[in-house]
């Protein structure tokens, strides 16, 4: 019920106070519910509706419902939780039934005591009263408001509609900008919320010449044709998901993140004008606009080299058009640039060094072919001598400040002047031996790179402790050059100066003097080291190129000779093995011969034979050139020895024959003809270095002439189609064969016939050593006596 006024309760003071106290506690928490739940729900209110226009950036009659309804919300919670509890506060007899209600022992006397103290106490008997108003003023001083009354409620309402307000109150003076913005916007104003994100553009490595223009409104920028343009955008405050290129045009392009706030993109190899701005988040101001203007760039519309080779190497200068070159150590090289436009300036870096040249106006070299009446046109040039591969690049610049993108790579390959190579050609092998009164074949081919200064050979004497000492004789070689065709020269890197040299050393001309003062002598069992040099013309230092070195061991002819009889020992067991093996081949020859018959195509088995015949046919001519060389290197062995005394003219003639030839090939002509010669009677030379020589040809003809028409008649009849054709080339095939089997056992019988003069020579040699050492003890003997 509501309040009204009464008259105190003057019987009952206490109990007045009591019920007093108690209805201002009732009124307290009436206002401490009622604007705490206001305080609440205007702090809830006002955290929904800044976080939505906050984040979803609500239109404007959203943001006018937020406010009316926040007026609302305040209204109704005043109302429902402030106005009408108040009016509804109890009077002293509803206030004496709380009581009443709290503590049922009390028996209605707080209640009957307050009715007896107003109007409709009137009849009651004044003794009732009496106790009664005794009684209740006796238990009002034993009771308090809070018998009644729970303030923690109220309290905690209270307390937090307080707590959010000052939390929003903190918030404001925190970020007065958001605030005041938030309030304004929420009650109908126009204004804008801060920006949260912040688009930055750039342009890394961007040469400051090329921009036109740099604003916060525009990002004007030319550059060359063909341009990568690198895109850098960096997002302050809260960063995108992604941002968006938005090309003029209607071209989008979305970029993600590549890092941490920073979206990365190359516009690659630009060929035209573009226009473009970024938007993300809430940055969509499109600011800066970026023009990118692309112009034609610099460019190198032509190159030349024009290379000046040192003087010594003789060559004439050359010019080298559009393309890589390769110079001389020590070349002077002018490299001359053509731009486009040719106003253009710029400089030129060398690489690996990454220096830079400077480029200088010189006028353009013109090709052979070009007319004698066109003039030179003027471009640009730098010098330099390298000593080793050098690549450039030419960077160029022309009036718009526009650099030519990308710059090619050139180089320049220094080729070094090597140093000459030598090949012996004589003597062959690594380990010679020979005896007094012989003589060693030198021959020697020398190859330079550019030009040959001088060729010779030198021969040191070796001794048990290995060092090295002065040459005991040195020469030098008269060269005979040869021509490319003769070279064998091949392709642009091939030797440009080739040349043979040849001379014959006498043996005994190493002797060395005696220290007693006597003649020079050359004992057995003397070791040298035969080097041959060649050196080239480089300037400031030539080079010597040294050939490996050939060991001379001097022995006795009797030695020598039981070398020469192993030797043809093993060139007879050879001969053996060929001979068998030939056999073998000329049977599979004829099956192959009598298994074909008819006309119609081979088929892939007789294919198959056909090639393994072949293959085995070309072992037989291989083994049979390797058997034909043993035996010219031990007829070669014994005719420059001079073991034979009968076989000077031999010698002469071979060695003329072999001195005079161009190439380092096998003289198998050289042989031929030096047998035939000797047959003829025109060396008039009948010992056993002649018959040595005979054995050669022999070797020679199966290797060369038979083995070799063999191997051809066998190559025809597998390129043959036609059964005919195929056994006529199989029957050519199998004579050759055959003939190769005789002259096979015409050489094994000369081996046997030699392996048998040279028992009897070793025997002979035998009882002439025997006699001789009975002769020398019967004189020693005889003297003693």
């Amino acid at each position: 019920m509501s309040p009204r006024a009464e008259p105190p309760l003057a019987r009952t003071p206490t109990l007045e106070r009591l019920l007093a106290a108690t209805r201002a506690a009732l009124v307290r928490q009436v206002l401490a519910y009622g604007v705490g739940t206001a305080f609440g729900i205007v702090t809830l209110w006002l955290c929904f509706a800044f976080v939505a226009d906050w984040g979803l950036r609500v239109p404007y009659a959203v943001r006018v419902l937020h406010g009316i309804v926040l007026g609302v919300l305040v209204l109704v919670f005043l109302w429902r939780d402030l106005v009408r509890p108040l009016r509804k506060l109890p009077d002293r007899e509803g206030l004496a039934l709380l009581f009443e209600r709290a503590q049922p022992e009390l028996r209605q006397v707080l209640i009957s005591a307050v009715q007896f103290q107003s109007d409709r106490a009137a009849g009651e008997t004044p003794a009732l009263v009496g106790a009664v108003v005794a009684a209740a003023e006796a238990r009002a001083a034993e009771l308090a408001p809070r018998a009644v009354i729970d303030p923690e409620a109220p309290r905690a309402r209270l307390l937090l509609g307080l707590g959010g307000i000052t939390a929003l109150a903190l918030f404001a003076a925190w970020n007065p900008l958001y605030a005041r913005t938030f309030l304004a916007r929420l009650f109908g104003g126009a204004a804008s919320w801060p920006q949260r994100t912040h688009l930055t553009l750039e342009i890394p490595g961007l040469d400051p010449a090329t921009v036109v223009e740099d604003s916060p409104e525009r990002l004007r920028i030319r550059l060359a044709r063909g341009s990568d343009v690198a895109l850098l955008v960096t997002a302050r405050g809260e960063a995108p998901d992604e941002v968006t290129l938005h090309f003029e045009g209607g071209r989008d392009m979305v970029l993600n993140p590549t890092g941490e706030r920073v979206f990365r993109t190359l516009l690659s190899s630009c060929q035209e004008d573009l226009a473009f701005h970024v938007t993300g988040g809430d940055d969509e101001d499109g600011l800066p606009r970026v023009e990118l203007e692309v112009l034609e760039p610099p460019d190198i519309e032509g190159l030349a080299l024009v290379v000046t080779p040192p003087a010594y190497a003789g060559l004439e200068p050359s010019v080298v058009f559009d393309r890589d070159a390769e110079v001389l150590r020590g070349s002077h090289v002018r490299v001359h640039v053509l731009p486009t436009p040719r106003d253009a300036t710029g400089v030129v870096r060398l690489l690996p060094e990454d220096t830079t040249l400077a480029l200088a106006p010189a006028p353009f070299p013109l090709a052979a072919d070009a007319p004698p009446d066109v003039p030179a046109e003027v471009g640009l040039a730098f010098e330099l001598v390298p000593e080793k591969n050098v690549g450039f690049r030419v960077e160029l610049v022309d009036g718009n400040g526009l650099a030519n993108p990308a710059p090619g790579l050139r180089r320049i390959r220094v080729i070094e002047d090597r140093v000459p190579e030598l090949t012996v050609l004589a003597p062959a092998r690594g380990e010679y031996e020979t005896v007094r009164g012989g003589c060693l074949p030198l021959r020697v081919r020398a190859e330079d790179d550019f030009a040959l200064a001088s060729l010779g050979w030198r021969v040191r004497a070796v001794d048990a402790t290995r060092e090295e000492r002065p040459p005991l004789r040195a020469e030098e070689l008269v060269p005979e050059r040869l021509t490319p065709a003769e070279a064998g020269a091949r392709g642009a890197r091939a030797a440009r100066d080739v040349a043979l040299g040849s001379a014959r050393l006498e043996v005994d001309s190493l002797a060395t003097a005696d220290p007693a003062g006597g003649e020079p002598t050359l004992a057995v069992d003397s070791r040298f080291e035969l080097e041959f040099f060649a050196r080239d013309r480089r300037e400031a230092e030539a080079s010597e190129g040294r050939s490996a070195a050939v060991r001379v061991r001097i022995v006795t002819p009797e030695e020598l000779l039981r070398r020469l009889q192993d030797r043809l020992a093993e060139a007879r067991i050879d001969a053996l093995r060929l001979s068998d093996d030939q056999r073998a081949k000329r049977k599979r020859i004829e099956e192959l011969l009598d298994a074909l018959d008819g006309d119609a195509p081979l088929d892939p088995g007789e294919d198959q034979a056909l090639a393994a015949a072949l293959a085995g046919e070309r072992r037989v001519q291989t083994t049979a050139q390797a058997l034909a060389r043993a035996l010219a290197s031990a007829a070669e062995d014994v005719l420059y020895a001079r073991l034979d005394d009968k076989a000077a003219a031999l010698l002469e003639a071979y060695h003329v024959r072999v001195a005079a030839r161009r190439d380092a090939r096998f003289p198998v002509e050289a042989w031929r003809e030096l047998a035939h010669e000797n047959a003829a009677g025109t060396l008039a030379s009948d010992g056993f270095a002649a018959t040595l020589v005979q054995l050669v040809a022999i070797a020679l003809e199966i290797s060369e002439d038979h083995a070799a028409r063999a191997v051809a008649a066998l190559d025809a009849a597998q390129d043959a189609t036609a059964r005919p054709a195929v056994a006529d080339a199989l029957e050519a095939a199998a004579g050759h064969a055959t003939d190769l089997e005789q002259a096979l056992e015409r050489l094994l019988g000369e081996l046997s016939e030699w392996d048998n003069y040279q028992n009897v020579l070793t025997l002979t040699r035998d009882i002439l050593n025997r006699q001789k050492a009975l002769r020398e003890r019967t004189q020693q003997i005889a003297t003693e006596k």
